[in-house]
């Protein structure tokens, strides 16, 4: 009986993570107009950065979120460097 509960559990998680993903291409479009726009808007650039480092979390949106943090530090180093921060924190 545990062991059904744990993989409903697990049923579940994947489930939400293939939800998110469909919302994949939409971040990615946003992060490429961000780019080749060559987008100043900071709280722009931080709260898509805040968004792809929770989705990063859950195993998706890491190369969006580098790709876009590359670009950041070009705006922004102190806060591209305090991105980094909370990036390696997850990885760790």
């Amino acid at each position: 009986m545990e062991n059904h509960f744990f993989e409903d559990i697990k049923q579940v998680i994947q489930s939400f993570k293939q939800k998110l993903e469909q919302h994949l291409p939409a971040m990615k479009l946003e992060v490429s107009n961000l780019i080749f726009s060559k987008s100043k808007d900071k709280n722009k650039i931080e709260n898509t950065l805040d968004t792809l480092l929770s989705l990063i979390d859950i195993g998706i949106g890491k190369e969006l979120f580098i790709q876009l943090l590359e670009y950041y530090k070009t705006v922004d180093a102190d806060g591209a460097a305090f991105y980094w921060n909370e990036f390696d924190k997850d990885e760790l």
